[in-house]
Order: C-alpha cells, then sequence, then structure tokens
C-alpha cells in the first residue's frame, strides 16, 4: 500500500503566486487624513460663528424673507460668507468619502488624488454659477435684492453640510456601508435643494412675474445644477 503514494505527482505551481493589490480605505490614505484634521479645526474655530448664524438660517427653511434680513445685515452676511466656505471644505470631504460626485475620471485616479479632483468638481459648479450670475441682470454686487437671490443657495448649502455631517458621523458609528451613507447623504441633498428652489422662487416672485421667474431659475439655478450632473455621470 505505501508505495501507491510514491507515484503520486504534485500539481501545486512551482513558481510563488503574485500577491494581489489591496485597495486602500479611504481613512487610510494620508491626505484624507490631513483633510479631516484641517477641516474639524476650521469647524472649531468657526462655532461660534454658526451658532450666531443659526437662528437666521433655520428661519430661512419657511420664510423666505429671512435671506433678505440675513444679507441687510453686513455682519451677518460676511459671517454667513466664511462659514459657507467652511463648510464647502467639510463638503468636499464628505462627497469624496461616500463619492457624491463620482464621474468615472475620478475614480480612475490613484486614491490621494481624487480628494483634490471631487474638490475641483465642486469648485468649479460654484464658479460656473458664478459666471451665469455674472451675465445676468443680477450681476449688481450692491444691489441688495441681486445679492440676497445670488447668495440664498449659502444659506441651505450651510444647513445641509451641518445636517451631513451629523449623518456623516452617526453613519461611521453604526458601520453602515459607503452605498447606505450616499443614499443618505443624497436624499439630504435633495431636500435642501428643494428648499432652496422654492425659497429663491419667492424672492424673486417677491420682484418679477411668473414667466421670469421660472427663467432665472432655469438659467442660473438648474442649469449649474445640470452641468454638475452630466459632468458627474462621465
Amino acid at each position: 500500500m505505501p508505495e501507491l503514494f510514491y507515484q503520486g505527482v504534485l500539481q501545486m505551481s512551482a513558481s510563488p503566486l503574485a500577491q494581489t493589490a489591496t485597495e486602500l480605505l479611504w481613512s487610510e490614505v494620508v491626505v484624507n487624513r490631513i483633510a479631516v484634521i484641517v477641516a474639524l479645526a476650521l469647524l472649531v474655530i468657526e462655532i461660534r460663528d454658526i451658532i450666531l448664524l443659526g437662528p437666521s438660517l433655520l428661519r430661512g427653511i419657511v420664510i423666505w424673507k429671512a435671506n433678505v434680513e440675513l444679507e441687510h445685515s453686513v455682519n451677518l452676511s460676511r459671517t454667513r460668507n466664511t462659514v459657507a466656505l467652511v463648510c464647502g471644505v467639510l463638503f468636499c470631504i464628505i462627497a469624496d468619502r461616500y463619492s457624491l460626485l463620482d464621474p468615472s475620471w475620478r475614480a480612475a485616479a490613484p486614491a490621494g488624488l481624487q480628494l483634490a479632483l471631487t474638490a475641483a468638481v465642486i469648485v468649479g459648479f460654484v464658479a460656473v454659477r458664478d459666471i451665469f450670475y455674472l451675465i445676468s441682470p443680477l450681476r449688481s454686487r450692491t444691489s441688495e435684492f441681486a445679492c440676497t437671490v445670488r447668495h440664498a443657495f449659502y444659506n441651505y448649502f450651510i444647513q445641509y453640510v451641518l445636517l451631513a455631517l451629523v449623518s456623516t458621523v452617526i453613519l461611521e458609528a453604526i458601520g453602515a456601508s459607503a452605498a447606505v451613507g450616499r443614499v443618505v447623504l443624497t436624499v439630504e441633498a435633495a431636500l435642501a435643494y428643494l428648499i432652496d428652489i422654492t425659497r429663491t422662487a419667492q424672492i424673486l416672485s417677491s420682484r418679477y412675474g411668473v414667466f421670469p421667474t421660472i427663467l432665472y431659475l432655469c438659467a442660473l439655478e438648474l442649469l449649474p445644477l445640470g452641468i454638475l450632473i452630466l459632468t458627474c455621470t462621465r
């Protein structure tokens, strides 16, 4: 019987198998870690301003005139601009973590560059929106009405980012998958944008008729969003 085992043939490969490259987790990328630390530091610095803005921003959810009142206050409008910039940094990180803006060329880039590409997409959206406003009759930097229409978006953007930040903390704490997080954050973004469009339409309709209001919304708000969506599906 033992001689039967001596005639066996080893089928194992003679060369060592190549190790499969493991994909880095988002939190393992050094650039992402540094960005999170910087963003949290900025958030801590701006906490007092966020609390100061809170009542005005919350009133803007149900009363469109709250946006006019906020813009009328020089101190509050300047504070809003600073907080919106910090929230932009936070949104870049959240959007990159959950691939909210994920064109094919971003996904194909090295992990260390993806956050920068996400930021480039967001900056591009803001730039396109600003260009459309600059070529419109609402381009004035001194008209309170024009500034209210142009900046109302940032009032609701700040609230969305703060809500998304809380949602992100909860999602990470419960170990939710990136797909679940993407759905939650996208739904929140859609609701925030719906409120923004509704209040902006009310601001515009306070001075213009229905038809000019629809034209302004399509050209200045919906078209930049459409370009952003088209970019992220390429």
